[in-house]
């Protein structure tokens, strides 16, 4: 059936088209660009009263109950909560990128390898510019 979560190459969860075989990241759900062949990842029935007409298994709601963002983003070094629940160690065990207390809360505990060695203090004990590769 269309719009059942499948599995994208990933393994993680998406969204599945119409046509049964393509299967869409959450976020592309409802982002203005047509991406099935039929049209229904931007349809009024996904929507129209986001977040709650969005399939529930493709979102993550953060603990304050006012704010979301697409399962495909959580864990992704990107602070979509504001609180950093979506980026939590509990959460995001697998730091994708260089994992120490950040200097500044936006960027939770966990910065991309980008800004590793780049001559700016992301981490407070300075190990994004001793340490981190």
């Amino acid at each position: 059936l269309p719009g059942q979560p499948c599995r994208m190459a990933s393994q993680r969860l998406g969204f599945l088209c119409a046509d049964l075989t393509t299967c869409l990241a959450p976020s592309l759900l409802c982002d203005g660009k047509v991406d099935c062949a039929h049209g229904e990842d931007e349809s009024a029935a996904y929507c129209g009263q986001m977040p709650n007409s969005l399939p529930q298994n493709l979102i993550f709601k953060c603990p304050n109950q006012k704010t979301w963002t697409y399962v495909d983003r959580v864990c992704d070094t990107r602070n979509d909560c504001g609180d950093c629940s979506d980026e939590s160690v509990s959460q995001c065990p697998n730091c994708s990128g260089w994992r120490c207390d950040t200097v500044f809360f936006a960027d939770c505990a966990c910065i991309p390898r980008t800004r590793c060695k780049n001559g700016i203090q992301d981490c407070a004990d300075w190990s994004d510019e001793n340490l981190c590769e």
